[in-house]
């Protein structure tokens, strides 16, 4: 059985979260924005399947493979660990951090 949880249920049980390791580009390239993925979580709450909806390209390879690392909770329905579906979205600012 598989469900669809949404974004903010999803953050509550989030146990293990990896920032992403942006490589700064070049001062013309500064980037702002924000980068959504979704997943899939397994029962164990591993994230598997993680695919880039939206964001700058020169921030999605760094995103996914930070969410590839994230870890939740077990997602229980009736009492019996369910697979999850839903999305994670994190935001960017690197014209004040490079």
């Amino acid at each position: 059985m598989e469900v669809n949880i949404s974004a903010g249920v999803a953050e509550k049980l989030l146990i293990h979260k990896v920032d992403p390791k942006v490589k700064c580009p070049p001062m013309a390239a500064r980037v702002s924005g924000m980068v959504v993925v979704a997943i899939e979580t397994d029962r164990p709450g591993n994230v598997l399947y993680p695919k880039v909806l939206s964001g700058p390209k020169l921030l999605q390879q760094s995103e996914l493979d930070a969410v590839r690392q994230y870890k939740y909770k077990l997602y229980l329905l009736n009492g019996t660990p369910i697979v999850v579906e839903t999305t994670v979205s994190i935001p960017f600012d690197l014209s004040n951090s490079c």
